[in-house]
Formats: C-alpha cells, structure tokens, sequence
C-alpha cells in the first residue's frame, strides 16, 4: 500500500514567486501559476446594489431562479448566488441588512434551491472548482450522533456534514473564544516555526511548577444568556 505524499497530508504548497511572509502560498489542490484556472460560470443579469432592500431581496430571487435554470452542478450554483462574491454578498454587503435577510424567506428559499439541485447532481464537486480538505477533532459522542443522523437522512457523513455547513451558524449557539485562538489559522499555512510560544514557560520551570488544581467549570466566565428566572417568585422558586 503507497504512502501518502507530504501534499495530500498537508495541502498547502510553496509557489515560486514569493513576497512577504505568507505569499507565494497556495492549496495544493488549486491550480499552478502555469495552469489554467478557468472554471465554469454563469452569465448572469448584473445586480443593482444601489435598490430598496425589498427590491433586492427579489432580484436574490430572480437571479438564483436564472442560475437553477442554466446549471446542474451545485457547486457552480453556490459560487454564483451564495458564495463570498455572489449575488447575495453584492446586494446585501451591509453585514446588518445581510443578517436580515439570511432570517428572511428569500434565503431560506435559496437554500432549497441548491438542496434540490443538490439532490440531482450527480458529478463530483471537483469538475467545477478544486476541493480543499478541513480536519476537525469532535468529541466520539458527537460523531456517533452524526452517525445516527447520517442514516435516518440516508446520506453519507460527508454530504450531511457539508448539508450544516452550507449554512451560516447562528450566533446564539457559537460559544465565545476564550484566550488565543487554537489551532490552525484559515488559509494557507507555511512552514511552522520550531521557536516555542513567547509566553510559554521554559522546561526547568515547568518542570518545577505544582500541578494544576482540579479545573473548575466555567470558572472566571460570565453567562450570556439566562433562561431560567432565578427570582423568589419564579420557576424554581416555586419547586
């Protein structure tokens, strides 16, 4: 059995132009500086930014039904209408009126859109863009819950896992970042620096340190949200 080569266990790749720190990177998956980056996309009507939010909440609407009648790939459906340049970022570039309409209808209505062209596409996400490769750590609780889900939708882990992320998180159930963020920033990564952390303690002294205490849950951390009213007279109150 072959083994794996260092692009496809680490996707990023070092380009021959190279400016500044974290330039000259690209996805190993993305095309060379010297292949063709051309992929399929849609002639659609231009968008008018510039119209009442009613008005454009409807031309999200008219736009995505030309783009379901002239494309069966998925894929090219979400660049075009929901991705980071598509209608939907153009006509509603202000993040509060953005928000609004994602609670709205209309987005709602997008989204069945792409799940029924979805349901019919039977090619792979690659023939209309490079696919790149996230790895998440999840709890096994989690995952045997996805497992459950998986089956009683009928789909695979993968299709269902890419069914929730198609769709923005709500805020309310994103927890708070506590310190610096873990983990491996977005993008292009290069090459990691062998140097420790500047506020991590050097061996001798941690090997000196008294082992932690037994960590207290939410310790130091106020909650956002009460949905339990803690007065004489309330719920609990009366239990």
């Amino acid at each position: 059995m072959s083994q794996p080569n260092s692009k496809e266990i680490n996707p990023q790749v070092e380009s021959e132009d190279r400016g500044g720190p974290g330039e000259g990177l690209r996805y190993a998956s993305d095309p060379g500086p010297d292949q063709a980056t051309e992929f399929p996309t849609l002639e659609l009507t231009q968008p008018d930014p510039e119209a009442d939010y009613e008005d454009r909440c409807r031309q999200a609407l008219l736009l995505a039904e030309e783009a379901f009648a002239s494309t069966g790939s998925w894929v090219v459906f979400f660049r075009e209408i929901l991705g980071v340049d598509g209608v939907v970022k153009q006509l509603f570039s202000d993040a509060e009126e953005f928000k609004r309409f994602v609670a709205g209808p209309e987005f709602a209505t997008l989204h069945e859109m792409l799940a029924a062209i979805r349901s019919q596409d039977q090619s792979k996400s690659d023939a209309a863009e490079p696919e790149r490769m996230i790895t998440i750590r999840i709890p096994r609780s989690l995952h045997e819950s996805l497992q459950e889900e998986s089956k009683a939708c009928g789909l695979s882990i993968n299709k269902l896992s890419i069914s929730k992320l198609l769709l923005p998180a709500n805020p309310r159930f994103v927890p708070e970042q506590q310190g610096r963020r873990r983990g491996r920033r977005p993008g292009p990564q290069g090459r990691r620096s062998k140097t420790s952390a500047p506020d991590a303690a050097p061996p001798a002294e941690r090997s000196n340190a008294s082992p932690p205490s037994e960590p207290r849950i939410l310790e130091g951390r106020r909650a956002i949200h009460s949905w339990v009213d803690r007065s004489p007279h309330g719920s609990l109150g009366q239990r």
